[in-house]
């Protein structure tokens, strides 16, 4: 089951879905999910007849001033909060497995976006911490993450001032090589729904590579480590790792 604005484009997949995984198995529902009332009523009217095992919530993208917390992390928490009470057993569901889209700035820290990346911060911790819940056997609901670096289309590769901060920083060059098609992210969906045992599942997906992660909290002593050089950007440490590979081959 998965909703977009998008209809055309949501039709269209729904279409080749159907082929080839059965009609009965996917399902479609136009909707906005920033408009949150009627996206709830919507939403319960087609999936409580949904038999359908998994679920993914996509948050929107807005460029980094306009990207508001409403529309990146609200309404995925309301909205995945909501597929668990429909999903899960001990209330009557089917259980399942819910995956939320968080991005590599979830996993770093980009000083081109800093409100994004607090917003996919919050997606992947939101997630994490659904995933060790005692009720866990009871709800029989997995709980996984996807972040994958940025996709090659237009909103990424036409980025300006206006989307970003800092934009000085990211060298043409850089910004050409992180990018990855969009069937990677595809691909990334596929090998966490695929999994044995997802739960608690971070998976990092790019063009050269699809690992999982683990998040650290590691210590660094009671003072403040000063002096030390300034942490690469994210985009740089990507495009010298991307490029070290491409050499090593």
């Amino acid at each position: 089951f998965f909703v977009d604005i998008n209809a055309a484009a949501g039709e269209k997949t729904e279409k080749e879905f159907q082929e080839k995984y059965g009609a009965d198995s996917v399902k479609f529902q136009v909707a906005d999910i920033t408009d949150f009332t009627k996206f709830e009523g919507e939403y319960i009217t087609d999936f409580s007849k949904f038999e359908g095992e998994y679920i993914t919530d996509f948050s929107k993208f807005e460029g980094e001033h306009f990207c508001t917390n409403q529309s990146a992390t609200t309404t995925l928490v309301k909205g995945t909060l909501m597929a668990t009470e429909h999903m899960r057993k001990d209330k009557g569901g089917n259980g399942g497995r819910i995956i939320n889209v968080s991005s590599d700035a979830g996993l770093e820290i980009p000083l081109l976006a800093p409100v994004y990346a607090g917003t996919k911060h919050a997606v992947r911790a939101f997630t994490s911490c659904l995933s060790i819940a005692p009720d866990l056997p009871e709800q029989d609901i997995e709980y996984g993450v996807l972040c994958p670096c940025p996709a090659a289309t237009d909103m990424f590769m036409n980025i300006d001032n206006e989307k970003v901060r800092h934009l000085h920083t990211l060298r043409p060059e850089v910004k050409k090589v992180i990018t990855a098609p969009i069937e990677c992210i595809t691909r990334g969906f596929l090998k966490l729904v695929s999994l044995d045992q997802m739960n608690g599942a971070i998976l990092y997906a790019c063009q050269t590579e699809m690992t999982f992660r683990r998040m650290d909290n590691v210590g660094v002593g009671a003072t403040w480590p000063t002096g030390e050089p300034p942490k690469k950007m994210l985009f740089d440490q990507m495009y010298e790792d991307i490029v070290a590979q491409g050499e090593a081959k």
